[in-house]
């Protein structure tokens, strides 16, 4: 097994088909299904299925893929980490960063690394925590935002804030409100595996309440229309109602008799290396979700102090 069929397996995965990989390789597709049956035959498996729409994975093409990715990311970066100058960084980095935080935060990031680091090309993917996690822990993207409070298997945690989660309704009343009236109403919740709803659930449970959502809404544009119809109403941070220019469409109500909140951390792979790049990448984040705390604009969070333990508590807004 080599590089340059690793490459070929993966282009040809991403085009969906051996024409369209031959094309974008600028090689023969001859060459391309040569080298590709040549890895099944070293491989003694099948690695992908061809029919008349492209080829599709196989379970054992699946699995090579993920490290096959990885491998050639890694690649990459070891290569640039090679012709970049310390002060100077320069690469592709990935973050994720959660479906909750992206409004408040993934647009200034972009423009603010375009600006002060030009020669760094930064993706910027989204998605929920357990998803970005995962991508994480195989090394699909180099750091992300996840909502931990200290360091886990495989991951390097660095605490950023609290955030705290507040009744989010059409209703203009800007009181605050009970727990217990919160859960007598209409409620839409994200997903399973989502922080903001386990942290809810245990606020419902502690207060011996229980809550039948009326659906499970994980995109934020969804969620927001569905509220603002008067469909519902969710239990989410201050950061799911910021529109990009700090006009809020949204009421959102304090709970008066508990305190839900959830770690936002900056978070490794502890088994890959962090480029000079990735470095910067960090630093960047941490910077602007200090100015975006400290000036107001991002409402109802904490900051944590680098090596102070989170205490899960916010003094009032």
């Amino acid at each position: 097994m080599d590089l340059r069929q690793l490459r070929y397996f993966v282009g040809a995965v991403q085009a969906g088909s051996l024409s369209r990989a031959a094309d974008q390789l600028h090689v023969a597709q001859s060459a391309l299904s040569y080298h590709l049956a040549s890895l099944e035959a070293e491989l003694d498996t099948q690695l992908v299925t061809r029919g008349r729409k492209g080829i599709v994975l196989t379970e054992a093409g699946s699995a090579l893929y993920r490290h096959a990715e990885t491998i050639l990311r890694q690649l990459e970066s070891a290569k640039q980490a090679a012709k970049t100058a310390v002060n100077l960084p320069s690469g592709r980095v990935s973050i994720g960063v959660p479906h909750t935080i992206g409004p408040i935060l993934s647009y200034d990031l972009f423009r603010r690394v375009c600006t002060e680091h030009p020669r760094i090309v930064l993706h910027i993917t989204d998605g929920n925590s357990s998803l970005l996690r995962e991508q994480l822990l195989n090394g699909r993207i180099d750091l992300a935002l996840l909502f931990e409070d200290q360091s886990a298997r495989g991951l390097a945690v660095e605490p950023l804030l609290l955030e705290e989660l507040f009744y989010v309704t059409a209703d203009p009343d800007p009181s605050p409100i009970r727990i217990a009236d919160a859960a007598q109403r209409p409620m839409i919740v994200p997903g399973p595996a989502s922080a903001s709803r386990r942290v809810a659930q245990e606020a419902f449970k502690r207060h011996g309440l229980n809550v039948t959502p009326i659906g499970e809404v994980e995109t934020v544009c969804a969620l927001r229309r569905a509220v603002a119809s008067g469909t519902g109403n969710a239990i989410e941070p201050w950061s799911v109602l910021y529109d990009g220019e700090g006009k809020i469409a949204l009421n959102y109500r304090r709970i008066a008799d508990a305190t839900l909140v959830r770690p936002v951390a900056l978070c490794f792979s502890e088994v890959s290396q962090r480029s000079p790049a990735i470095e910067a990448i960090a630093l960047t984040v941490k910077s602007l979700v200090r100015e975006l705390v400290e000036s107001g604009t991002w409402q109802g969070v904490s900051l944590i102090e680098p090596g102070r333990k989170p205490a899960h508590a916010l003094a009032p807004q």
